[in-house]
């Protein structure tokens, strides 16, 4: 087996089947598998409708247990040289999966562990693709310092990128909507840390490729379409409660406790300082 592809369901049947038809449509050159991990709630239409596609996997997890943990149940099963993981809210395009392939058998690139494609939303928009890996730098920079050095700070700071670039460039990690993932790479540094419920578990396992020798690169000739957020049925209150947690977690786990609080510090104040600009903007 080539590439397992692997799609986690939440509440998106409609797009979880749009993207499992766009695997098969454009998927020529390479043997695959496709695995559906469903966090619920059960819908017996899903899982019909996509019995009717060939070497397709299709697991119900009775408890919402988070995108690293559904995704780590798919990896588990998994056969495949590859793994590509997919989210429910993307759909191809183009053969990408033979392209990342291609790429990752190059002799050259056996030292690349993840690669990932040009997000873009239903109009051709460039979306969020990859990022540098959050810093005290980038939190401290957040407060308005980065209005300063606009270049710089999107260059080697920011932790949310568009793709800019016309060639395969490497970054720090790719974002969590399509890793393209080596196998043998996931072996060494284990899957997706558990902790993380939703947001960063990419980031941190990216951190930990880096640390065993390994690269994450962006292929700006690849596009995706990401319909960004529709995977995520939360309110936004509660998107950016867990956001700002994982972001904590991820701090403590990569730079430890110390460098944990001083960014919840500094994530705090700004914060604040939001808070008290928007409320001068309303009484103006």
């Amino acid at each position: 087996m080539d590439v397992s592809v692997i799609i986690v369901n939440y509440n998106t049947v409609d797009l979880t089947i749009q993207c499992v038809e766009s695997v098969y449509r454009y998927t020529h050159g390479n043997t695959i598998e496709v695995i559906v991990v469903d966090n619920g709630p059960y819908d017996e239409s899903l899982k019909r409708h996509l019995q009717s596609f060939p070497t397709i996997k299709y697991l119900f997890n009775k408890v919402n247990s988070g995108f690293g943990c559904a995704n780590n149940i798919g990896i588990k099963i998994s056969k495949g040289k590859y793994i590509f993981l997919l989210n429910s809210d993307t759909f191809l395009i183009s053969d990408a999966i033979s392209s990342f392939y291609q790429f990752m058998e190059l002799h050259n690139n056996a030292d690349v562990a993840c690669c990932g494609a040009s997000l873009i939303d239903i109009n051709g928009n460039p979306q969020i693709s990859y990022g540098n890996f959050p810093s005290l730098l980038e939190a401290i920079s957040s407060l308005g310092f980065k209005y300063l050095y606009p270049s710089y700070f999107a260059k080697a700071l920011s932790s949310g990128l568009k793709v800019s670039s016309a060639t395969p460039h490497r970054v720090d990690y790719v974002s969590g909507a399509d890793m393209f993932v080596r196998r043998s790479a996931l072996d060494q540094t284990g899957p997706f840390d558990e902790d993380f419920f939703l947001y960063f578990e990419e980031t941190e396992l990216s951190f930990r490729f880096r640390k065993f020798g390994y690269k994450s690169i962006i292929l700006p000739e690849i596009k995706i379409v990401h319909i960004e957020g529709a995977s995520s049925t939360a309110d936004a209150g509660s998107k950016r409660s867990l956001y700002n947690s994982s972001r904590a977690i991820y701090f403590k786990k990569c730079h430890g406790q110390f460098v944990s609080k001083i960014s919840w510090f500094i994530y705090k104040l700004q914060d604040c300082l939001y808070y008290f600009y928007a409320k001068a903007v309303r009484f103006r």
